[in-house]
């Protein structure tokens, strides 16, 4: 199966890659992309770098009512979840990251993937947030419109099944674990381990910091629109604030496609479409500036990553192992 997702993935990012350079002339390419200015790159880097920070914090917060950490080595791991997204398939950052922090600070692995896992969804519902802001002042058109409102609604939905779930947890898995069912040693682990990411994702329900884990969050997304206006300004396309707003849904969504390691492809593909199809400009000037958008959030992270990883002495392998 993990052999058919990585063909798929694959194959969708190649699909990505062809829609965004099929028609690429590299001369003007090059030309485009050596004239982008690098003072606003590496503002955008250094934003990107920043948001990790912001990230780290309210992981700290998720974090809290399981185990206090410090900031230091939660940044680590963030950094080093980041740097195994840039290079394993299906997202084997996210618990490469759990696996850090819980080598580091003796935390139960499950239950700090089990934050990420909450996390991520705290992600999606900062996205719904600005697509409810820029719906606003941008005409999307029927089909557009309802797909915002699907992903809202199954956000919020998913979001309030977690809260229930906290409440009823300390039910649930107990009971399951007294069915003949799960009698079998095997089964019984199974079910402590999902017990532990439940407690990491419902780990929002005993916090004291919700007013903080929510302006994290939306601190976080206005970050992200200041990297993507930041590499407006370096391509120097002319486009408004709501414009850079819709560029960075659609390509915060090309994340969530299932692609090779890093949205390759799928981003670019976003980037190129929305700038050609719904602000007009032209498809090299589109190409140039989803280089070097995508550049500057993979690889300042991809660096500095490996950087934490090498110090950190983990191995792949090791992760492989913990996680069977």
């Amino acid at each position: 199966m993990n052999k058919i997702k990585f063909i798929f993935s694959l194959v969708v990012s190649i699909l990505g890659l062809y829609y965004a350079f099929n028609k690429v002339n590299v001369g003007e390419l090059w030309f485009y992309l050596k004239s982008a200015n690098i003072f606003y790159i590496i503002i955008a880097s250094s934003l990107i770098i920043f948001s990790i920070a912001i990230r780290a914090e309210r992981w700290q917060l998720l974090l809290e009512p399981i185990k206090v950490i410090s900031f230091r080595p939660l940044f680590s791991s963030v950094m080093i979840g980041y740097f195994g997204n840039a290079v394993m398939p299906f997202r084997f950052g996210e618990l490469l990251r759990a696996y850090s922090i819980g080598s580091m600070k003796n935390i139960d692995i499950s239950a700090a993937f089990g934050t990420i896992l909450l996390e991520r969804l705290l992600d999606m519902l900062g996205l719904v947030f600005t697509m409810f802001i820029f719906s606003w002042f941008y005409p999307f058109e029927h089909g557009g419109r309802n797909a915002m409102i699907f992903i809202a609604l199954s956000s919020i939905l998913v979001f309030c099944f977690i809260i229930w779930l906290g409440g009823r947890q300390s039910q649930i898995i107990p009971n399951l674990k007294k069915l003949s069912i799960f009698d079998k040693p095997f089964l019984q682990k199974l079910l402590t381990i999902i017990n532990n990411i439940v407690d990491g994702l419902t780990s929002i329900k005993d916090t004291k910091h919700v007013g903080q884990i929510i302006l994290h969050t939306i601190f976080m997304w206005v970050v992200y629109f200041f990297v993507t206006y930041s590499v407006i300004l370096a391509t120097n396309i002319s486009i408004n604030w709501v414009g850079v707003g819709i560029i960075l849904i659609f390509t915060s969504l090309a994340l969530a496609i299932p692609a090779a390691p890093g949205g390759v492809g799928t981003y670019h593909a976003a980037a190129v479409y929305i700038l050609t199809s719904y602000f007009f400009v032209d498809r090299v000037e589109s190409q140039a500036f989803a280089v070097i958008l995508h550049a500057v959030g993979f690889l300042p992270l991809l660096l500095i990553g490996f950087l934490f990883f090498i110090r950190s002495s983990l191995h792949f392998k090791d992760v492989s192992k913990e996680v069977i």
